[in-house]
């Protein structure tokens, strides 16, 4: 039986159960149809306590699943046609399924930063499988603590899946926050399953786009309003 066949079915299953078929269906197309646009292997859940870690945070952090694709291409298609797609570092990146996406969607600057070393590694096959189409694009993968990353001053936009709780997040605010005192510009933020939403808007961003597909699909993007 098909490696990929299987990790379909459970992840179904998964969502199926915790949430609900119709979710699920939807899921599935987009992760299949996804899969095969960008030629990535990015589909597993992993509740992370079994993988090689760095730093201490594991406690904080959310079960590794790949951002749906749908709402991936949601925000991407956005933020072009905001001509905002530049300089893009995803928090919590994975298996670099949304490395990979950015650079369809022409960012040039594009940093990944996870925890976990196996799922950084699997985040470098795949990019390495497609940096042929995107010559002039400069991928970084770090295998690091979020908390211990320094934003650039010419990093723009800023992505996350839920992958930390508020402990973490509010961290991460105040580095982005910093950063922008080190160097004023416009930048996004954009985050699906927005479960700490409130945290970006007390810090003083402003939601200027919001989409939500059935119950559970939901993204959000933020900016601090200040053009370059």
């Amino acid at each position: 039986m098909p490696m990929n066949f299987i990790y379909h079915l459970r992840y179904f299953f998964f969502i199926a159960i915790n949430w609900t078929p119709r979710l699920a269906f939807f899921t599935l197309k987009h992760e299949i149809k996804g899969a095969r646009k960008y030629n990535i292997d990015t589909i597993e859940l992993n509740r992370l306590n079994k993988l090689t870690i760095h730093g201490d945070n594991l406690i904080h952090a959310s079960i590794y699943q790949g951002a749906n694709y749908f709402l991936i291409e949601k925000a991407f298609g956005y933020l072009r046609s905001m001509n905002a797609n530049h300089s893009i570092v995803d928090f919590g990146s994975g298996k670099g399924r949304v490395l990979v996406v950015a650079a369809h969607y022409g960012f040039r600057n594009i940093t990944g930063i996870d925890f976990a070393k196996a799922l950084c590694i699997s985040a470098e096959q795949n990019i390495n499988q497609i940096q042929s189409l995107y010559p002039s694009t400069q991928f970084t993968v770090i295998c690091d603590d979020v908390i211990n990353y320094k934003i650039k001053g010419d990093e723009n936009v800023f992505f996350f899946f839920n992958p930390f709780d508020e402990v973490v997040m509010l961290q991460v605010i105040k580095k982005i926050l910093k950063s922008l005192k080190e160097k004023s510009r416009q930048i996004f933020i954009v985050y699906i399953n927005p479960l700490h939403k409130e945290s970006f808007l007390s810090a003083g961003f402003e939601e200027e786009y919001y989409l939500k597909k059935m119950e559970y699909l939901e993204l959000s993007i933020l900016s601090n309003n200040e053009e370059e």
